[in-house]
């Protein structure tokens, strides 16, 4: 059993009706994806490790990665990347410890 790991999650994904998959030569088939990896501890997510894009074209099913993109999806991916801002509960475990923290610290008081 791993205590501790990375795993990701797609955080938003949009079909752009501009982009023609250099495969099939298909307007509107290409489901471009922004995905978010955060790092686990126990399950509990604590960290935000990056985003990362992948494209698939639902007609043909051909992928593309990132550094493999052509310019076109490439585009698409960068603008839909920046409308997507990171999750809070990627740092879920983070804010419950300092939670926990400031509940100790302030129950000396009250």
């Amino acid at each position: 059993m791993r205590f501790a790991g990375k795993k990701t999650s797609e955080l938003k994904f949009e079909t752009p009706n501009e982009v023609l998959c250099p495969n099939c030569n298909k307007k509107n088939t290409t489901k471009v994806s922004v995905f978010g990896i955060y790092k686990h501890l126990f399950h509990i997510p604590f960290l935000s490790g990056g985003k990362f894009g992948k494209s698939v074209c639902e007609n043909c099913n051909h992928q593309y990665e990132l550094n493999t993109m052509p310019n076109s999806i490439k585009l698409a991916y960068y603008e839909l990347k920046e409308k997507v801002k990171t999750p809070i509960w990627f740092y879920s475990g983070l804010i419950g410890i300092k939670t926990l923290v400031l509940i100790k610290i302030f129950s000396k008081y009250f």
